[in-house]
């Protein structure tokens, strides 16, 4: 594995020993809330990211779906159960792998391994679908990641991506809040929509659909710093300093117009 996915890796395993995803309610994900319904928990509106993620991905019983960045294993564990289907999830943290191997104890349709996205094993086999939940963020070539990605999707499935995204670029004090969130997040970079559509096209994926939920989704920000901020005083002292600045950072970036977030449907030709 790369220098920067042992980063990633670390910072996952570093959060979740802090206990960030039992403060987010589960998964460890944006959530997404209708027009009117903000009173929802973050636990619910996750899991309404989920469900949307899976809806688009057009699953039929007995299909293999790849997980990319599977987290502690909820949304992997939810589509498999409410879908029927097998699930393969990935991640470059130790400690999410094993969470989510504990999670799904006695489930025969998930199964969780450590891999990196940007050189996927051969020995995955072929899926019918694949999705990845705020993992490409972490990819400094996310068009290689995802021509890899189509070499392990069958013609005609499915590639779902829900990812933050920038709708102009970020100016004035944002450009500090983004600096920080970059560096404190371990994230490679935050594309603007066009820059995911080149991607995809790059990496020989049809574009289906993108759309910007960024107003559903940005109370997401709000809620997971209020979350940070509880755990901090009792957070191992390595991540209590990580998880204060994160919960601001977040905070400061869900105020920003700039900030968007993409809902993107794609499929191998």
């Amino acid at each position: 594995m790369t220098s920067q996915t042992d980063a990633v890796g670390g910072k996952y395993d570093q959060f979740a020993q802090a206990g960030t995803t039992e403060a987010l309610g589960g998964n460890i994900h944006a959530g997404y809330w209708d027009s009117g319904a903000e009173h929802v928990p973050m636990a619910a509106a996750t899991d309404r990211l989920t469900d949307l993620v899976a809806e688009r991905l057009a699953l039929r019983p007995g299909d293999r779906v790849l997980d990319v960045g599977c987290g502690n294993g909820f949304p992997a564990m939810r589509i498999a159960e409410t879908h029927d289907v097998h699930v393969t999830g990935i991640t470059v943290s130790q400690q999410e792998v094993d969470r989510a191997t504990e999670l799904a104890a006695g489930s025969e349709r998930v199964a969780f391994r450590l891999a990196d996205a940007a050189s996927l094993p051969d020995d995955l086999g072929t899926f019918d679908a694949v999705f990845a939940i705020e993992s490409l963020l972490h990819l400094s070539d996310q068009a290689a990641a995802l021509a890899r990605l189509r070499r392990f999707v069958r013609p005609g499935g499915r590639l779902v991506v829900a990812d933050l995204c920038q709708r102009e670029p970020f100016t004035g004090a944002g450009e500090a809040v983004l600096a920080g969130m970059v560096r404190t997040l371990e994230i490679a970079g935050i594309n603007s929509e066009q820059e995911h559509r080149a991607g995809l096209e790059k990496a020989g994926w049809d574009l289906v659909e993108l759309l910007d939920i960024g107003e559903n989704v940005r109370p997401s920000y709000a809620q997971a710093a209020e979350a940070f901020r509880r755990i901090a005083d009792t957070a191992p002292p390595f991540a209590a300093a990580d998880i204060i600045t994160a919960a601001e950072l977040m905070a400061a970036f869900g105020e920003n117009p700039s900030s968007g977030y993409v809902l993107i449907t794609a499929q191998r030709p």
